[in-house]
């Protein structure tokens, strides 16, 4: 978008996108996706993230996905930001709010909507699924140096 800004260091990209209200004006047309699909964007190239793909995603009030999808190789986190919906995933429907995390392997057909009368914001994290993260949480460890916050 023309107001983003991104800021980028050594070890690091920060894109800032602007105000979750504003994800309505994101699209994507083919060929980046087999369809075209408004209130979503994209993350990958922009914070330069080859091994994951996370998307900003809104659905306005009664919109949703209109087929069933599935993936060949990526699993797919969605984290709902805000607002009410429902995920239909192999049949099983599954109703989500803010706080709701849903992960669904590459296999399991697949859509989402919003059935409230208010805009369903939410993240959705792509990754290979048989990708592992080494060490969790043990990965972690102390870096030198003291907290220099500017005043």
């Amino acid at each position: 978008m023309a107001n983003d800004q991104i800021i980028r260091g050594k070890h690091f990209t920060c894109l800032h996108t602007g105000l979750k209200e504003e994800w309505s004006q994101y699209g994507v047309e083919p060929p980046e996706v087999p369809f075209p699909a408004k209130g979503k964007r994209f993350l990958r190239k922009e914070l330069d993230s080859p091994g994951l793909e996370l998307s900003l995603n809104v659905a306005l009030p009664r919109q949703g996905m209109p087929f069933l999808h599935k993936h060949q190789e990526n699993e797919e986190v969605f984290i709902v930001v805000s607002g009410r919906g429902q995920f239909l995933v192999d049949g099983e429907c599954i109703d989500v709010q803010e706080g709701s995390v849903v992960r669904i392997s590459p296999p399991a057909a697949r859509a989402w909507r919003n059935n409230s009368d208010a805009p369903l914001y939410f993240l959705c994290v792509q990754y290979h699924a048989d990708s592992a993260i080494q060490g969790g949480t043990l990965d972690g460890v102390r870096a030198e140096g003291k907290l220099a916050w500017p005043d």
